[in-house]
């Protein structure tokens, strides 16, 4: 039996793997006008502010044009505060606005939902072996 080229490649499992347990929170955020980008970006600065651009480019996944048009659009939508760094004024530093804690708030109990679906689905040790699993394959890569 030859194996499938996509079906074996573990790159793609682990991006179908996300695309499948993710759609139903991703669906909720399109209910709220919220791109998955800018999900991600609020959920991160509700733990890491004051953030700048550079480290949102390296948490996000994202290039730099991308992370300062997500910043720009969700500063316009009032959910991120900006602010120029006083020492170097390229340096930017973004926060959450009232308005974009009240969103992580909101969606902090869907986003764990999805979580706790996938625990039931997979049970509690498999689930937790498997984040195991993917943060050694994060920390490995990130090295």
């Amino acid at each position: 039996m030859t194996e499938k080229l996509l079906n074996d490649l573990l790159p793609y499992l682990l991006q179908r793997a996300s695309y499948l347990v993710t759609k139903q929170f991703h669906d909720t955020l399109k209910l709220n006008d919220i791109s998955v980008s800018c999900w991600r970006m609020l959920a991160w600065l509700s733990e890491n502010e004051p953030c700048s651009i550079t480290d949102l480019t390296n948490e996000l996944m994202l290039k730099q044009p991308s992370v300062t048009r997500l910043v720009e659009a969700a500063r316009k939508d009032g959910l991120v505060n900006t602010r120029q760094d006083e020492h170097d004024r390229r340096r930017v530093h973004v926060t959450l606005s009232v308005a974009g804690k009240e969103l992580i708030r909101e969606l902090k109990s869907s986003a764990w939902g999805s979580d706790q679906n996938i625990i039931d689905s997979l049970g509690k040790s498999r689930a937790s072996q498997i984040k195991k699993t993917l943060h050694q394959i994060i920390d490995h890569y990130e090295a």
